[in-house]
């Protein structure tokens, strides 16, 4: 089956395996980068719920 390609089928081979690397890369360093935020987000949510949870603790009680 491959001994009957010709140059040009090769090369655009070469390039759709580029392609699909360069997807895949592209894919990888996107999620990569929303899966930080998320985790950026949770963290400072945790950190203002501890803050309002302490703060609440500290004040007196009202009658």
């Amino acid at each position: 089956m491959f001994d009957q390609w010709g140059w040009s089928s090769w090369v655009i081979l070469v390039v759709d395996v580029l392609a699909v690397l360069i997807v895949v890369w592209f894919l990888k360093k996107k999620i990569q980068s929303k899966l930080n935020e998320v985790e950026l987000r949770q963290d400072f949510h945790r950190q203002q719920k501890k803050s309002t949870h302490l703060t609440d603790e500290s004040l007196p009680p009202r009658d």
